[in-house]
């Protein structure tokens, strides 16, 4: 569910505000959103032992980083060596995310676009390297504290989504302790992989602003 308002608000972005030349991608993985991409140059980076997905084969990225990074998290790239920079759902698993957000603006060109999307609301992952859920007001002030101007913050999903999400979420932790609790899981599987269909069009009807998924930030460097 995530996946799918993260794949469609990349698409609608890319296609309104274009990303044309060298867009690099902070903790890309097996770079799954390169394809969506098809005027720039991309580029990514991320640690050699990089999540990998058995359900996607993706490409290696391009730069690994280097000893130090988890004692200074800088960046081994030059000031304004890309045109734009993203991150996509890295945000949170970052122990400074003031430092992640101002090296992505740091290496991005002025006038250059800086696309991120972290989870506002969502279960423990990738654990213990889950450090955060930020607010739209913690993530403005970041941006402006390193001289970028908001385009817009849009929030993904709504409640029914998010509540379909956590079920999930909670029934495939439940499953994983043994094998009573994995055969009762699968017998209340069906009912609610329905319900992650019907909490689309539920979200249409019953908007929360105060509860949904993720956020989707875009910013331009000044």
């Amino acid at each position: 569910m995530a996946k799918y308002y993260l794949s469609r608000d990349i698409r609608n972005f890319v296609g309104k505000y274009k990303f044309e030349g060298k867009v690099f991608d902070l903790g890309c993985g097996e770079k799954p959103y390169k394809n969506l991409f098809p005027r720039s140059e991309y580029f990514g980076i991320d640690f050699e032992n990089y999540s990998k997905n058995k359900d996607f084969e993706g490409e290696k990225p391009d730069y690994f980083f280097d000893d130090d990074y988890k004692k200074t998290f800088k960046l081994p790239f030059s000031d304004m060596q890309f045109d734009h920079s993203v991150s996509f759902q890295v945000l949170e698993h970052h122990e400074k995310p003031e430092i992640m957000i101002g090296e992505m603006a740091r290496i991005t060109k002025k006038g250059g676009l800086i696309f991120l999307t972290c989870p506002f609301i969502g279960g423990l992952h990738e654990e213990p390297n889950d450090f955060q859920r930020l607010t739209k007001y913690k993530l403005e002030k970041l941006f402006r504290e390193n001289d970028c101007e908001i385009i817009t913050i849009k929030e993904q999903g709504s409640l029914f989504s998010a509540l379909s999400m956590l079920l999930n979420e909670q029934l495939n932790h439940f499953a994983t302790r043994n094998r009573l609790r994995y055969l009762f899981s699968v017998a209340i599987y069906i009912p609610l992989f329905l319900f992650q269909y019907v909490s689309f069009v539920l979200d249409v009807f019953v908007r929360s602003k105060i509860i949904f998924i993720n956020y989707s930030v875009l910013a331009k460097k000044l």
